[in-house]
């Protein structure tokens, strides 16, 4: 499946396999000033010089869109990335950097797809969108059926933590009969509360999740990505060809 791949390499004289690591990241909080992620720009290349570290090669930039609280735009994200870009190449750090927008469905979202606003997909073809943790909106729907209508396929990301499908996986088998493909972060997959990491385990070992991205804010959860690399999920994402050498 595209996008989603992970590496592995070799240390050493002796050729021993080092943790697999994500080539391409398909979710992460990456850009200064935007959201929840870094707060500064040397913050934000920081966080990159360590992805690149780990075998990162290009990362799908993906600030909050939602409403009054991350009120970002098209060009407030284009102008993020272009900054970043500079002190990447100024830097030498060899991470490509592209950009999508995680968007929170609420009536401005809904209101941005029926009047065809300008939007930020990735690929030029998936848009990203998140819902509310704690309930399924009553305009899910809609919305899934407005992002089709547009030409564009939606991306569910992180479906794990939403209480609604953590309690009724035939939502989630619904969800996909529609055309919703899932994004799997995977700090997910290492996450304490066990409702989320069953959940993720669950998408991936059931061959429904579509792309796996780290979905960090920080160095700290990027250590926990690789941490989660270095078990069996190597292996298992690979089975579902999430993988790829």
């Amino acid at each position: 499946m595209p996008f989603s791949f992970l590496q592995t390499s070799k240390i050493g004289s002796l050729g021993r396999t080092r943790a697999a690591s994500l080539s391409l990241d398909t979710h992460a909080h990456v850009l200064p000033g935007l959201d929840n992620g870094p707060e500064t720009l040397k913050d934000s290349v920081a966080l990159l010089r360590e992805m690149s570290k780990s075998g990162v090669r290009k990362v799908v930039a993906t600030p909050h869109i939602m409403g009054d609280f991350y009120r970002n735009s098209v060009e407030s994200i284009c102008y993020a990335r272009e900054l970043v870009e500079a002190e990447l190449y100024a830097q030498n750090i060899p991470v490509e950097l592209d950009v999508a927008a995680e968007y929170y469905l609420d009536v401005s979202f809904v209101a941005a797809l029926e009047t065809n606003a300008l939007l930020l997909p990735f690929n030029e073809q998936y848009l990203i969108f998140e819902t509310s943790v704690v309930s399924m909106p009553p305009f899910l729907w809609e919305a899934i059926a407005l992002i089709k209508a547009l030409g564009l396929r939606p991306i569910l990301t992180h479906p794990e933590r939403y209480c609604y499908l953590q309690q009724d996986f035939a939502r989630v088998l619904e969800l996909r009969r529609e055309g919703v493909l899932f994004q799997v972060s995977l700090v997910s997959l290492g996450s304490h509360h066990q409702p989320t990491r069953l959940l993720a385990e669950r998408l991936v070992l059931e061959g429904l999740a579509t792309f796996v991205g780290s979905n960090i804010h920080n160095k700290q959860e990027w250590k926990l990505v690789t941490e989660v690399l270095d078990g069996k999920w190597h292996k298992i994402l690979k089975e579902q060809k999430l993988v790829s050498e």
